[in-house]
């Protein structure tokens, strides 16, 4: 297998494991406001399942631009200057709960997340948002940078560190 196979399955593993995600959105004084939120990503797109009452939700609906921080965990890791880790740019847009995938979706909220999921689900606050990705990079570790690309952003172009 070559670095770059590699490297895509150390960045698929990531972004097939992760359970919740670093949030970074836009608040209403055009500020960054960090934040995270359980996810699941379903067909090529990052799933959030999020409390109207948070302020990120709030920020979403004024501004969809998203940026997300995916990482590994610390306690896997050797070195933590060089935790594995994707960011992953794009905007997000509501899943109506009549939508048909809406149902699709929330299965695998339930699958990941277990019996939580049949408390707030039905709660009148709770909002699924669909990331559509648009643009992302991959740190496998020291010298190991990825540019992603592709609809699922799931093709890996290694960037040059002597650039």
């Amino acid at each position: 297998m070559t670095d770059s196979n590699d490297a895509r399955e150390d960045y698929l593993a990531l972004r097939d494991s992760v359970l919740s995600v670093q949030l970074a959105t836009i608040n209403a004084d055009d500020k960054p406001e960090a934040s995270y939120a359980p996810c699941a990503w379903v067909e090529s797109n990052f799933y959030l399942f999020l409390s109207r009452l948070s302020s990120h939700t709030g920020n979403l609906a004024r501004n969809p631009a998203i940026s997300l921080l995916l990482i590994e965990d610390a306690a896997a890791t050797s070195n933590y200057f060089a935790r594995k880790r994707a960011s992953l740019h794009g905007t997000v847009q509501a899943v109506a709960r009549e939508d048909e995938a809406f149902a699709t979706i929330m299965q695998a909220f339930h699958r990941r997340f277990g019996k939580v999921m049949e408390i707030i689900e039905p709660l009148p606050d709770f909002h699924l948002f669909r990331v559509e990705v648009e643009a992302g990079s991959f740190v496998r570790g020291f010298g190991q940078a990825y540019e992603l690309s592709g609809a699922g952003l799931d093709q890996l172009t290694r960037v040059d560190p002597r650039k």
